[in-house]
């Protein structure tokens, strides 16, 4: 493994051969983040300017610093403390700048809307160096989509949410090019041919948790529309009874339906139902220590087992993070959806 450190150009300023700690953690529905420690030395403090690339040849997506901090202990010694988000954290810097009506596949939809807000634009809108990767051809239910104003990252994270689909911003070091990346994990749960599981029998497991909650389970949205009362438009999704039904609302009455027909407006309502209930799912979720030579990548289908425990699921791998200090490399794995923090659940309330 070697680290890079870059200017926003893409030029080699120095390689990191001494640290005292590095955190990575990766995430397929979201930008992920980094965290390196190191000692202070004039060079390497003028390599970590805001806006400047750490790219580490054994990770897949390279980060960009956000934020520096300087220290001094007691005992006079002196240490930088840079941390950011990886390169897909570009498209935060982008809104949907015009009313965009959407229909298609999600992967379809996804390059669209990066190809219309950050490449195909007006000039001082454009990302530099940035262009569409391949074209996978993922399957996927159609979906009709109206979005005006929103950010960018958070709309393709929802999208994400809802497909099941990961996407990323991979550098070409060589020919200093970036490329908007959208991709799908392997199958590898029990019974595939390449097969992967994790219990603690196995001993790729070193510690674990699981959660399992539904303190902020809905399954059922009520979304209106445009006009009033009795003559609002309105669509729901979801269909479960009894005691198994949660309800919620969802005012999408900033969604227009001028200009296409009304089937085409209510898909695009339900649209915006199923994005809603994405973020209220029953959280099932296993946060395990594994062992740094464990397989399985970001975005995976993989099977997780506990005897003991009583529990098997096969289900994504949503987060690695890995954490390198000079005695050890420390790998921890989310599997599924885990139960929202404050800042999320506000945000998703406010989405309206």
């Amino acid at each position: 493994m070697e680290i890079y450190i870059l200017s926003q150009d893409m030029d080699i300023l120095g390689i990191i051969g001494v640290y005292e700690a590095i955190i990575w953690d990766a995430k397929y529905n979201e930008p992920g983040t980094f965290k390196i420690e190191l000692m202070f030395d004039q060079e390497v403090n003028e390599w970590f300017k805001r806006g400047n690339l750490v790219y580490k040849t054994d990770e897949v997506e390279a980060g960009v610093v956000t934020q520096k901090y300087l220290k001094i202990n007691k005992y006079g010694e002196e240490t930088i403390v840079a941390s950011g988000y990886m390169m897909s954290r570009y498209l935060n810097q982008r809104i949907i700048w015009n009313k965009m009506v959407l229909s298609g596949k999600p992967e379809a939809i996804m390059r669209e809307l990066v190809y219309s807000q950050c490449i195909g634009c007006e000039e001082e809108r454009k990302i530099p160096r940035l262009q569409l990767g391949e074209l996978k051809g993922y399957d996927g239910e159609k979906i009709e989509k109206q979005i005006t104003f929103d950010n960018l990252q958070e709309t393709l994270t929802d999208l994400s949410n809802t497909s099941e689909l990961g996407y990323r911003i991979l550098m070409d070091l060589k020919d200093k090019a970036l490329y908007f990346d959208v991709y799908r994990g392997e199958d590898r749960t029990y019974g595939t041919a390449n097969a992967c599981v994790f219990n603690r029998e196995y001993g790729n497991i070193l510690e674990q948790n699981y959660e399992e909650s539904e303190n902020n389970y809905r399954n059922v949205c009520l979304v209106a529309g445009t006009g009033e009362d009795s003559d609002r438009i309105r669509a729901t999704v979801g269909n479960a009874s009894g005691l198994g039904r949660y309800e919620m609302y969802c005012n999408a009455a900033y969604l227009s339906e001028k200009e296409i027909s009304n089937a085409d407006y209510i898909s695009q309502l339900k649209t915006k139902g199923r994005e809603k209930l994405s973020g209220f799912c029953i959280t099932q979720a296993f946060t395990s220590k594994a062992d740094s030579n464990s397989e399985g990548d970001l975005g995976d289908y993989v099977t997780c087992t506990d005897a003991r425990w009583g529990i098997t699921i096969n289900t994504q791998i949503k987060e690695i993070e890995k954490g390198y200090s000079k005695k050890e490399l420390c790998k921890i794995i989310t599997f599924g959806d885990a139960q929202p923090t404050l800042a999320q659940l506000i945000k998703r309330n406010s989405k309206e």
